[in-house]
């Protein structure tokens, strides 16, 4: 099951930042970050970036009144690597 990192809202012309932190379900584990992947979504341009147990996610574009479902992936370094996923939703609402 995927988790539900959050529902922000962002105006067409803002370039977000959008932070995953990973940090709580490393606590116990002896891997760590490998890659990381945050799929295209047709009409908002994605760009994604870790450090440590954190994933910055920035997100630009959207058109108003329209809802994106974005998911963060990420592989880790054991073996055999583990796949985590984290969801979040933005809704683009110029004003």
């Amino acid at each position: 099951m995927t988790a539900i990192l959050g529902k922000f809202e962002k105006q067409t012309a803002e370039v977000i930042d959008y932070y995953a932190l990973f940090a709580d379900w490393f606590s116990n584990r002896t891997d760590s970050i490998a890659s990381i992947e945050a799929p295209l979504v047709t009409g908002v341009t994605i760009t994604a970036s870790f450090t440590g147990t954190t994933v910055k996610v920035v997100v630009a574009g959207g058109t108003n009144g329209t809802k994106y479902k974005i998911t963060v992936r990420i592989t880790t370094t054991s073996s055999p690597a583990i796949v985590k996923e984290v969801d979040f939703t933005v809704t683009i609402k110029d004003v």
